[in-house]
């Protein structure tokens, strides 16, 4: 949101415009000019001498100077600006407003070490200043200090409860924490401050929609559609809003919108296609994809996103292509590697898969499902020591993990633990009820028969079968009913 740190950064610096040098700074000045020529008295000249004496220009005072730092700062000519404020600061040391303008300067050239340095001055010298604890919160929290942004917000808004900003700011420092509640509570203060400030519209909204308030952020970013001409960032979020409500139709129309308003930009596009391919649309998805990488060549995401869509639509070299290139991009994603073990299992490389599954667990060792679908592979290649391993650390991390407790009872049922088995696939069958997948019923029913309770099993076998059939599973059906017929 580097947009609201500039807002921020503009509104709390244009407000200082016109601050005058104190009438009291002004006559000590020219006492200390009256002194000085009492001490040393010069010959009177002749009025000859005056008259040729060209009339002197006044020399510009550290007012001037700031003034014309502000106006080159608001043009954008940062080193210029600063120039302006070196030079305020030079003639009147004190001058806190300077400081704090400079350091905003230097934010903006991201010399991060300076800005702090001169925020901590203007602070030193006015150790109420407001708008400098907040100036100051913008730098660390791009330094991702945000304990330390945190507590310069709060500061200001103790020496200024009215500094709307500082209640956007930590808005949305909290909600990019993920304390949505915070965030929302934050951003109505600022609302109600100030009603028409639309940026705290969108930022709620945006809130809202992270805190699964879905209707909530739709009026927010809705308010903000109808007192506005047009606002690309709030058709965004309702779009996403829309998506996340599960009203997709809504969705694609505020999105085509943000596409229309910000055709240069990435985000409409990544964000669209989520929608189109929850609409069952996987190749309009990939063509925003497309567009996104097109005008981002280095955007991670959508190559991770496109790959997972070429998967799904088993173009498998695609995805493995792009899937390559995600982790090109970013070499310590979990989640890139786990999808690339999925092409890497599609297209019959086990040991590829496994691998790929084990770095992404390096990169993320509490991930059940990492364990499980690693587990899965290792079954397969009949490592069973290797897979029941594997699922017992998913049931470790996830006591409620039914599928890694059905996959390890398929795994007992397949080595003859039967017991074991019985106990594991009981569980799935307990907590799936109608659900329950018939492959379990069919084990459990084995696991019971060779546990001597041929009724048991003749339950289960039953009810395999009935899954069977309504699943169109011809030949497990036809398996079933065989072991029926030799009970």
């Amino acid at each position: 949101m580097t947009t609201l740190k500039t807002m921020i950064a503009l509104l709390g610096c244009v407000a200082l415009l016109g601050t005058a040098v104190s009438p009291a700074m002004a006559e000590k000045k020219d006492e200390v000019t009256e002194t000085a020529q009492a001490e040393e008295p010069l010959p009177e000249a002749t009025s000859e001498e005056v008259e040729a004496m060209p009339e002197a220009e006044p020399l510009p005072g550290p007012v001037e100077f700031y003034n014309s730092g502000v106006r080159r700062f608001n043009d954008g000519s940062y080193q210029d600006a600063i120039a302006d404020f070196n030079e305020a600061i030079r003639q009147r040391p004190d001058y806190a407003e300077a400081f704090m303008f400079r350091g905003a300067a230097y934010s903006r050239l991201e010399t991060w070490d300076q800005a702090i340095a001169s925020f901590n001055q203007a602070i030193t010298l006015d150790p109420t200043f407001a708008r400098a604890y907040l100036l100051r919160a913008t730098v660390y929290y791009e330094l991702g200090n945000t304990q330390q942004a945190l507590a310069d917000i709060q500061e200001a808004v103790v020496h200024d409860p009215t500094l709307v900003e500082a209640y956007l700011y930590q808005g949305f420092a909290d909600a990019q924490s993920g304390n949505a509640e915070a965030a929302i509570i934050n951003l109505t203060e600022a609302i109600r401050l100030n009603p028409d400030d639309l940026n705290a519209y969108i930022l709620r909204g945006f809130a809202y929609d992270r805190a699964g308030d879905f209707q909530a952020a739709i009026n927010d970013f809705t308010y903000v559609i109808q007192n506005t001409r047009a606002s690309a960032v709030a058709h965004l979020g309702r779009g996403a809003a829309y998506y996340h409500q599960g009203n997709l139709e809504a969705a694609e129309r505020d999105l085509d919108t943000a596409v229309r308003y910000i055709p240069g930009s990435v985000t409409p596009y990544y964000n669209r296609s989520f929608v189109y391919a929850a609409q069952g649309r996987p190749r309009r998805a990939i063509g925003d994809l497309n567009e996104a990488i097109q005008r981002d060549p280095d955007f991670f995401a959508a190559y991770l996103n496109r790959g997972v869509l070429y998967s799904n639509i088993t173009d498998y070299p695609a995805a493995l292509s792009d899937l390559n290139k995600a982790l090109d991009l970013q070499p310590n994603s979990s989640l890139a590697y786990r999808y690339r073990a999925d092409v890497q299992l599609a297209l019959g490389d086990e040991r590829a898969a496994i691998a790929d599954y084990s770095a992404a667990i390096a990169l993320n060792p509490n991930n059940a499902e990492l364990y499980k679908l690693r587990g899965d592979v290792r079954q397969e290649r009949g490592d069973i020591s290797g897979a029941l391993a594997d699922y017992n650390q998913a049931i470790f991390l996830r006591p409620d993990y039914t599928a890694a407790y059905a996959a390890r009872g398929l795994t007992y049922a397949d080595v003859g633990d039967n017991q074991r088995a019985y106990d594991d696939l009981s569980l799935v069958v307990a907590v799936q009820e109608e659900a329950v997948d018939p492959d379990v019923l069919y084990q459990r029913g084995l696991s019971r028969l060779r546990l001597g309770d041929r009724f048991g099993a003749r339950v289960d076998l039953e009810q395999a079968a009935a899954r069977y059939l309504e699943t169109g599973q011809a030949e497990p059906y036809r398996r079933t009913l065989n072991q029926l017929r030799s009970l």
